[in-house]
């Protein structure tokens, strides 16, 4: 292995990680060392003892199974990523961290320390805002690929890293950790120099129960054939499209075999135009509902043990983060999907199958339609004489921005539910699409309800 451009490591105090044998085949724990020798690693060789192996992160042991969710926030840091990974029990990882200071949006979101810091290559829009983070919040453990390289940025960061003795390194080995109750799988890395840094990006596959994302920063071609190769992707929940939904982020090997139901793609306005339609093409071939945080802003994803999952977008983001913690992890998010580029939404028109529900629309908000989101609704009214059950339905306008109510939802015996445009706490009678921008056209729209087999309920025009 090439000696790497870092600071020397020091022969100061050993750091201490509590290190979780993990079963080959079965990746079952075994057992627990807490507080195990672990040695600064060299920059040009991995941490004995945890190649292969399991590392419990935030705390000296394995923290208890959870019911709630593992949320992962993409944040909108124009053309670049940083994705926030925030486990039940409060561990956080910190997966890139965007071109310019991502500390504002952290501490904005609840963050006061980060127990992971990945860095997936040392391109700046990865890694222009790391250095600001080790030097502003306590950081326990940082990980990259090992690759070197010549810029400012990444000198910087190499900076921060050399006055901050207390992190820990880990080089991108294939390891799985924990993070609380969530475990992060490292997949292996093509060989060092025989490509560029983007087809060495350090890719994660975290698991919690059921659900599955997959995160592998600018990943091409060469690097997601292999990994496909290796028969390592898994089926997922969630895909963080590679290299910012370019044209050499993805194939249709690597789609199949993932197969992903939701796509996130981090960018900005850029030269390069991405995203572009050959992937978003690509994207809408497997069925994926894809959201941008140019569009979006914020995009944060629930993940829960059953592998369902809820999206909150910009604003709701925010909202969610002054939600204290229990009540938090309680709100099952109804999914808003599809662009959310202005369009409109709702005059009366024609029941099709099952349950007889009305659907009015509300599309004329008080003052600015896009500055009054929730001054713009939808109401449903059950006309059954018994209760409905609804989640997993989806009501969408003509442009296809859709809400899909949540696990639970139910449309009581000659009760009514009302869908905000905006942000906001669901309630089980009134729900919020989380949009950034109004949906409902006031010059006319329509809105259909359809049940959860996607089965018209209900077509209203006005």
């Amino acid at each position: 292995m090439s000696q790497r451009s870092m600071p020397a490591p020091r022969s100061a105090a050993p750091r201490a990680i509590a290190l979780v044998a993990a079963g080959l085949a079965t990746c079952a724990l075994l057992a627990v060392a807490v507080g195990a020798v672990f040695p600064q690693a060299p920059r040009d060789g991995h941490p004995d003892g945890l190649h292969a192996s399991e590392a419990a992160i935030g705390s000296a042991a394995l923290s208890p199974p959870s019911d709630t969710v593992l949320r992962v926030t993409f944040l909108d840091v124009g053309q670049g990523d940083a994705v926030l990974l925030q486990a039940p029990e409060g561990q956080t990882a910190l997966v890139d961290a965007g071109r310019h200071d991502v500390v504002p949006l952290l501490r904005e979101l609840g963050v006061e320390r980060i127990d992971l810091l990945v860095a997936t290559h040392p391109h700046a829009d990865h890694i222009g805002g790391m250095a600001r983070v080790i030097e502003s919040m306590p950081v326990r453990f940082y990980m990259d690929n090992g690759d070197p390289h010549s810029t400012a940025t990444y000198r910087r960061l190499l900076a921060a890293l050399d006055a901050r003795p207390e992190i820990t390194y880990l080089e991108a080995l294939p390891r799985t950790i924990s993070l609380g109750s969530a475990e992060i799988e490292v997949l292996p890395l093509l060989p060092r120099g025989t490509m560029d840094h983007n087809d060495r990006s350090v890719t994660l596959v975290v698991r919690f129960g059921s659900f599955t994302a997959f995160l592998s920063g600018d990943s091409e071609i060469r690097q997601l054939t292999d990994l496909v190769g290796r028969g390592v992707v898994p089926r997922m929940t969630l895909l963080k499209a590679p290299h910012h939904g370019s044209d050499n982020g993805f194939t249709p090997g690597f789609l199949q075999a993932g197969r992903p139901e939701v796509v996130v793609i981090s960018v900005g306005r850029n030269s390069y135009g991405h995203p572009r339609a050959a992937a978003l093409s690509a994207y809408a071939g497997i069925g994926a509902r894809v959201f941008r945080t140019d569009i979006d802003g914020h995009v944060a994803i629930h993940g829960y043990r059953d592998g369902g999952y809820g999206v909150a977008r910009g604003q709701q983001v925010a909202w969610l983060a002054t939600v204290s913690t229990g009540d938090r992890d309680r709100i099952r998010l109804g999914e808003a999907f599809g662009p959310a580029a202005v369009v409109g939404g709702g005059a009366a028109a024609a029941a099709a199958t099952g349950a007889r529900v009305r659907v009015s629309v509300h599309a004329d908000a008080p003052g600015d339609d896009h500055r009054n989101l929730n001054g713009e609704y939808a109401v449903l009214q059950n006309q059954e004489d018994r209760d409905l059950a609804i989640a997993g339905w989806t009501l969408c306008d003509d442009a296809n921005h859709c809400f899909r109510f949540p696990a639970g939802a139910v449309l009581a015996t000659g009760g009514t539910v009302v869908v905000y445009t905006g942000p906001g706490r669901p309630d089980g009678e009134r729900y919020y699409m989380g949009m950034g921008r109004a949906v409902w056209n006031n010059n006319g729209d329509t809105a259909t309800l359809r049940d959860g087999t996607g089965a018209t309920v209900v077509v209203f025009r006005y």
